[in-house]
């Protein structure tokens, strides 16, 4: 019997010191972490200005993706690994220019080409305080421009569609990765992907798309005119899209991310290089 007590005082020492030494750990570990958070906070304030120079820099009549911003870097710092990435927002549509009109038509014939319902198109007309439509939702309507593209859940649109899916054999993008809320509302035909290059135009179909871009590559576009240099792009094609495309960005997307070992942190910011202000930021 008393072997047993001594037993049984034993192991609940050995519990209450292994939950001790576990507590003591998650602190140390949750101190670490916020130390190395506010260390890469310092980095991240002494790199952004030299990034936003090098886009000052730039040529802003005319944004390719050869420029100079639109390759990743990496730096080794004293607090980590340091990965620098820019990219203009311009490529992709914007959800708050979505209406009625030829942007509206625009939006729509992204949608089909993403195998999304035309019909959730109400829901964002809805949810932004264009249409009086009754629309199925958890959440009180905004009746606003949307601050976020996250926004398009409470709006109603299926996960699967604004994360992406497959049907069949085919993937298709999410919604999430082809729009903005952030930019002047027009097209660079020098930097959009072919889903969206597509969908200014049902008579651009994959093969026209991957010749844009084919041409683009060699030699950027610098007025939208020159889109009539592509083979099978027509007079007609131009006078539909010209209002819808630039070839010009104005608002970019900075991403700054630091590693050390298990600990890293990101910040990201919106930057309009024509008001030279931030207009968006998140640090995690």
């Amino acid at each position: 019997m008393i072997v047993f007590l001594v037993l049984m005082i034993f192991f609940v020492s050995v519990y209450y010191a292994m939950d001790a030494y576990s507590s003591v750990r998650s602190v140390r570990t949750t101190v670490e972490e916020i130390y190395f958070k506010e260390q890469a906070y310092h980095v991240f304030l002494s790199v952004l200005p030299l990034v936003i120079q090098m886009l000052k820099r730039d040529d802003p009549s005319v944004d390719t993706l050869q420029d100079r911003w639109a390759y990743p870097l990496t730096f080794k710092t004293q607090k980590g690994e340091l990965y620098v990435s820019v990219y203009d927002e311009e490529r992709f549509l914007n959800l708050n220019y979505v209406d009625d009109g030829a942007y509206g038509k625009f939006f729509e014939r992204l949608l089909k080409l993403l195998n999304i319902d035309t019909s959730y198109k109400k829901n964002l007309l809805a949810w932004e305080g264009k249409s009086d439509i009754p629309i199925e939702t958890k959440y009180p309507i905004k009746r606003a421009p949307l601050d976020s593209k996250e926004e398009l859940r409470w709006a109603g649109f299926r996960n699967e569609d604004l994360l992406g899916k497959t049907l069949g054999r085919e993937f298709y993008p999410g919604l999430l990765s082809l729009t903005t809320v952030f930019s002047s509302g027009k097209i660079n035909i020098n930097t959009a992907g072919p889903y969206i290059l597509m969908a200014l135009d049902p008579r651009i179909d994959q093969v026209l798309a991957n010749k844009i871009i084919e041409r683009r590559s060699k030699e950027p576009f610098r007025r939208v005119e020159d889109l009539l240099l592509v083979d099978g792009f027509t007079f007609d094609m131009l006078y539909a899209i010209r209002d819808l495309v630039d070839v010009k960005s104005r608002y970019f997307h900075i991403v700054l991310d630091l590693k050390s070992g298990e600990y890293s942190s990101n910040l990201e910011v919106i930057y309009d290089r024509q008001e030279d202000r931030l207009v968006y930021k998140k640090l995690l």
